[in-house]
């Protein structure tokens, strides 16, 4: 039995609590710690508390302390059975409690230890293994990275060497010079021939319509003459000193519609027989669209068709 009964301790049942707590004190897990008995042994101090703080006339249990004790309105029993519940509750019941909490707490904390080495160890196979993977995908890459290369570089040289032929550079200059050359040229359709025509002052005559008077480097007839297959009336080509006056010109060329005697003369750039043939077609995809789509408006800019709504 407890050595101590009264209101306070009987709180407590002393025969489960001294099975479970004092009897199993040096359980090695501390498996008997009871929650219940916190509660119970906290309840017993505080009704303890409880009484001497209203003996003493005081508030905080920080103020039972000897002058508020040792005076003549307590006598010696009623302090001395306070002193000896006081003990009985932190000797019988605190302590071994305290003890079995310590106990448990310190066997959770070898199994946390346990589990958190046991984690490390299976990041460190993870991370690990991962490294192999990498190292794996990452010989995986180069061979085929070095495949490639190689793959690429032997195309490219054989197709730099076929590129690079004298008869391939060649024709490549030639392409570059004809173009270059072209740039400067404009082609006019539509002016009638004569016997005996002085090209370039009929050349000016419908550039000056156009409010422009460049230079003309050169002008000639394009083309074979009638009775050898050619057109009724061949084109006239010219060439003036930059590019820029080529297309100022053909940006005012559409004037020549309002001219009187003119509206069948057009300008346009000296294409190669590729861009003709291609600008051929745009031509002809313009006029089925004219005669689809009568209510809009289709012209050609930048080799391209655009359509608009009139209005």
């Amino acid at each position: 039995m407890i050595p101590l009964d009264n209101e306070y301790t009987d709180l407590v049942p002393d025969s489960e609590f001294i099975e479970d707590v004092i009897g199993n004190a040096e359980d090695e897990f501390g498996e008997h710690y009871r929650s219940k008995y916190v509660s119970q042994i906290l309840a017993a101090s505080e009704m303890l508390s409880k009484e001497m703080l209203k003996a003493t006339g005081r508030e905080d249990v920080m103020d039972l302390q000897s002058p508020y004790l040792n005076t003549k309105s307590h006598n010696k029993d009623k302090l001395c059975g306070w002193l000896e519940t006081a003990c009985c509750i932190l000797n019988q019941f605190s302590t071994p409690l305290l003890s079995c909490a310590q106990k448990k707490i310190d066997h959770l904390t070898e199994e946390l230890i346990s589990h958190q080495n046991k984690i490390i160890d299976l990041q460190e196979k993870l991370i690990e293994k991962k490294d192999e993977e990498l190292g794996a995908v990452k010989t995986a890459v180069q061979t085929t990275v070095q495949s490639e290369m190689n793959s690429y570089s032997t195309v490219l040289r054989n197709t730099c060497n076929e590129a690079l032929a004298p008869r391939r550079m060649k024709a490549a200059l030639k392409s570059v010079t004809l173009d270059e050359d072209r740039s400067k040229n404009l082609i006019v359709y539509g002016l009638a021939e004569t016997k005996e025509e002085n090209l370039e002052e009929k050349v000016s005559d419908v550039l000056q319509h156009l409010g422009e008077k460049p230079r003309i480097v050169n002008c000639c007839r394009m083309g074979k003459d009638v009775a050898d297959g050619g057109p009724a009336v061949k084109p006239i080509k010219f060439t003036l000193a930059g590019t820029s006056l080529v297309r100022q010109i053909l940006i005012k060329t559409r004037r020549l519609r309002e001219v009187e005697g003119y509206t069948s003369v057009y300008i346009c750039p000296d294409r190669s027989a590729e861009n003709r043939l291609a600008f051929k077609k745009l031509v002809d995809e313009v006029k089925q669209r004219r005669t689809d789509e009568p209510s809009r408006v289709h012209v050609i800019k930048n080799f391209k068709i655009v359509s608009s709504e009139k209005g």
